[in-house]
C-alpha cells in the first residue's frame, strides 16, 4: 500500500516533468533521426502533415505509421522545385534511385523494395511497417528513461517523507496492533478501488504509517546507514510503477479476504 501511494505520487510528478520538457516528443524525434537520418528528419518535420500535429511550433509527441510513410514518400518523390516526379504506381526502383547513396535510407529502401513491393504504393506500406518496428525500439528507450526519472523522483519522495523501507518493516514487525490495523485498512482501500486503476488512500491511513523525521537526533551512525538503505530500497520499489503495486495489493487483498483471520479462528 505504501509503495502504491508513493508510486502514484512519483508517476504524477513524472508526467509533469515529461510534459514540461516534452520528453515524448524529443524521444520520438531522436528515434526518427536514427531511422532516416537527421537531414531527412528535418524535412519530414517541416512537412504540413507533420508540422500541424502540434501547436506553437512544438514537436508532435506521436506520428502515425501511415502518416510517416506518406510524408516520407512525398518528400523523397519531389524535386528541388517541390514537384512530384515519382507516382504511386511507379516501380519502387524509381524511389530507391531518388534516395541514391544515402548512408541511412539507401540500404533500408533497397531492402524494403526487395520485400515484395511492386509499386511505390506497396513500398509505402512496407515503410509504415518498418516505422512501427522502429517505434517499438523507441518506446523501449522511453520506458528505460522514464524508469530512471521515476527512480530519482522516488528517491526524493522517500527522503522527503523519510519513507525508509527498513524502518517501516521494523515498526510493523514489532507493533502487532499497527500491523493489523494497516492490513485491515489496506484491504478496505483495495476493495473500494474495485477494478479501477486508481487507488484512493485515506489521509488517516497515510498518517498511520511510521514515516516522518521525528526522532532524527537519536538515529546515530547505524541509524543513518539503515535509513540510507531503506530509502534506496523504497526508490527501487517505487520505480516499478503504481500499476505493479496496485495489482499486487489487489491480489493480496483477495487472498486476505479468503484466508484465516490473525490469531486463529475460521
Amino acid at each position: 500500500l505504501l509503495y502504491s501511494t508513493l508510486s502514484l505520487v512519483a508517476s504524477v510528478v513524472k508526467e509533469w516533468v515529461s510534459s514540461v520538457f516534452a520528453l515524448r516528443a524529443k524521444n520520438l524525434q531522436k528515434g526518427i533521426q536514427n531511422l532516416i537520418g537527421e537531414a531527412h528528419a528535418t524535412r519530414l518535420y517541416g512537412h504540413p502533415l507533420i508540422s500541424t500535429l502540434a501547436k506553437d511550433k512544438k514537436l508532435p509527441s506521436y506520428i502515425g505509421s501511415g502518416t510517416f510513410a506518406s510524408v516520407l514518400v512525398d518528400i523523397l518523390a519531389q524535386d528541388e522545385d517541390g514537384k512530384s516526379v515519382v507516382a504511386a504506381s511507379d516501380k519502387p526502383a524509381a524511389l530507391v534511385d531518388r534516395v541514391g547513396d544515402d548512408p541511412v535510407l539507401g540500404p533500408a529502401f533497397r531492402a524494403l523494395s526487395h520485400a515484395g513491393a511492386a509499386t511505390v504504393a506497396d513500398l509505402r506500406r512496407e515503410i509504415a511497417a518498418w516505422f512501427d518496428e522502429g517505434m517499438n525500439r523507441v518506446s523501449g528507450w522511453y520506458r528505460r528513461r522514464t524508469r530512471l526519472i521515476i527512480f530519482v523522483i522516488g528517491a526524493v519522495v522517500a527522503v522527503s517523507a523519510n519513507a525508509s523501507t527498513v524502518h517501516v518493516v521494523r515498526d510493523l514487525w514489532e507493533d502487532d496492533a499497527l500491523r493489523y490495523a494497516l492490513a485491515q485498512q489496506a484491504v478496505v482501500a483495495a476493495a473500494d478501488a474495485g477494478s479501477s486503476d486508481t487507488l484512493q488512500v485515506p489521509d488517516d491511513l497515510l498518517a498511520s504509517f511510521p514515516l516522518g523525521w521525528e526522532g532524527v537526533s537519536d538515529w546515530g551512525v547505524e541509524g543513518w546507514i539503515a535509513h540510507l538503505f531503506g530509502w534506496l530500497f523504497t526508490a527501487v520499489a517505487v520505480s516499478l510503477g503504481a500499476p505493479f503495486w496496485f495489482d499486487l495489493l489487489s491480489r493480496v487483498a483477495k487472498l486476505r479476504g479468503t484466508g484465516r483471520r490473525p490469531g486463529g479462528g475460521g
